[in-house]
Parts: C-alpha cells; structure tokens; sequence
C-alpha cells in the first residue's frame, strides 16, 4: 500500500491540473478594461498638440469635435500600447545593413484630429490615368541581389515630402516625359493647375516612360529594388498606418490599394520574421520613422504586405 501512495498521489495532481487547465480553457480570464486617460490629461496634451502642429478652429464647436476626435485616438494609442508591449517606437534613419527588428508600435503625430476615415479620404488616392507602364518584364533570378540595398545611402533619395490634402501621391513618385527641379518649381502640396512652362522648363531628369515590375512576386521585385527605388500602391487604411511609428509593419491591411509609396530598399536578416522593405511615404517627417514605414517582406500572401506587390513599376529614362 505504502508503494502505491506516490503513484495516487502524481494522479491527483494530474487529475487537478487537468481539472484547472479545463476550466481556464471554459472560463478565460476577463480582458483587460478599455484604455482611457483622465479628461483633464487628454485636455492638457490637446493644447500641446494644438501649439506643435500650429492647428487652427474656426468656431468653439469644431474644437470641441476635434478634441473628442483625439481623444479617441489618444485612448486608441494607450490601448495598442497596453496590448502590444514589445513594439518599436521609431527612432529616425537606420543605415544600410541596421537590422529592424520588432512589430510596428505607434505614437502620436499630425494626424491625432482625424479618424481613419479622414486620412483616407484627405491624404489618400490614386490617380493612375496619367500614365501608362509597359508590360511587365521579368527579371533573371541570378540577377545580382544582394542581402540589403538602402538607396537612400547612395543619395539616390530625395528628402522627404508632405503631401498635404492634395491626394498627389502619383505626383510625388512619377513624372512624364521630363521635369525640372525642386527648386525651379517647389512642390506647393495643394490641389491646383500646373504652371507647364515651369514645370517642363530646362529639365533636370528626362523620363521615357514606365516600366512594371511583375505583379504579386515579391522575388522579382527584389531585383527590380536592387537596381533603382521602384513605386508601390498599398493599402494605407487602418489606425494602426496612420499612428504608425517604427519597426516592422505587418498590418493589419488588405490587398485594397488607396495610396502610393516609393521602396528605396529592403534587408533580409537572420532569422524569421525580419525581412522587410525601406518604403517612402509623403506624409511629412514627422510620421513613421522620419517618414518612412518598414513593410514586412516576403510574407505568405502573394499581393505582399497591404498589396505592395499588386502592381509595382518604376520609370525608365
């Protein structure tokens, strides 16, 4: 009997840790409250906010809906903190080689009095009439690929742009025939007419056309990206891309496309998960990391990271 005791004993224990693992699988634990911050805090970083981005109200009314606007959003950002607590927050230009690793985290920036819907419908919007790229041509894989490729390291990259409430993303990462500089016609970032004389007046970059890159291969854009930045639509939907803040983005997003962004590069570094590409967005310096947004690479859907491999192209000179 004595012998036996030892055995009862594991069976009891067995018994109640099955009998607890069974329960905890029924009755989960209750989730964790919503997120909010006291009123008078969020009033407080309100007015801060309101001073940072020179913000301007015409009436008390529109204040006030604005205020709540960002308080849902500052809430919104405390709870994704709250439940994601490993994710970056941006800490600016990574050199060519600098691994980024890590899930996309947010923060707060210009866009902290808008829904996602406004985002979408004011910084948003393809406009793909004015132009028209060749069929797509495919590249050899033995074609020089290497690990990492960061344009901007070459001063192939210009800075940075804000693209306003003018839906001129195609504007930013494409041209025809030619184009001056910036600085002979600086971009105005508003819906208006182009001064032509100005525009096409002593070119500084010559453009024969467009050339597109294979839809929905990520391999073959790789080799496209090793060898000039290429232009991408993707799916810029979601709070999660408009508080975007750093590290590796990963959705959530659809095959959707809305917007356009310029991939200067990308890096495949050791181990699972951080792989992703360089990709330039027009919603000043101030958004993601010093305006760029790290696209996570090679994932199991074949239209890529929020579409970016749905129809890639890059002009020709």
């Amino acid at each position: 009997m004595a012998s036996s005791t030892p055995y009862l004993v594991l069976l009891l224990c067995l018994t109640t840790f099955l009998q607890a693992w069974l329960a905890a699988a029924k009755y989960p634990p209750p989730p964790p409250p919503p997120f909010e911050l006291p009123e008078s805090e969020v009033r407080e970083r309100f007015s801060k906010w309101v001073i940072k981005y020179s913000k301007h109200y015409s009436c008390h009314e529109e204040e006030e809906m604005r205020f709540q606007v960002f308080k849902n959003n500052t809430n919104a950002i405390g709870q994704f903190d709250q439940q994601n607590p490993g994710t970056v927050v941006g800490r600016g230009f990574r050199p060519t080689g600098f691994q980024v690793r890590g899930s996309g985290g947010v923060r707060m920036n210009r866009f902290g009095d808008l829904s996602p819907r406004e985002v979408i419908q004011q910084f948003t919007g393809l406009n793909t009439t004015s132009f028209n790229a060749t069929s797509p041509t495919y590249l050899p894989y033995h074609s020089f690929k290497p690990c990492c490729v960061d344009w901007r390291s070459s001063g192939a990259v210009t800075g940075v742009k804000n693209q306003g409430t003018c839906d001129s993303a195609m504007a930013l990462v494409a041209a025809r025939g030619g184009i001056t500089s910036e600085e002979r016609y600086p971009y105005a970032g508003f819906q208006g007419k182009c001064d032509m004389d100005k525009l096409l007046f002593d070119h500084q970059a010559s453009l024969k056309g467009f050339k597109a890159v294979p839809p929905n291969n990520e391999g073959q854009l790789a080799i496209a990206v090793a060898m000039q930045p290429v232009t991408v639509y993707i799916d810029a939907s979601g709070f999660e891309f408009q508080f975007y803040s750093g590290g590796i983005y990963r959705g959530p997003c659809s095959a959707n496309v809305n917007h356009a962004v310029t991939i200067v590069g990308y890096c495949e570094g050791p181990g699972e998960g951080n792989k992703y590409w360089i990709a330039k967005n027009s919603w000043s310096n101030d958004w993601g990391e010093q305006g760029y947004v790290y696209l996570a690479k090679d994932v199991p859907s074949s239209t890529g990271t929020c579409g970016l491999a749905t129809s890639p192209f890059y002009p020709t000179a």
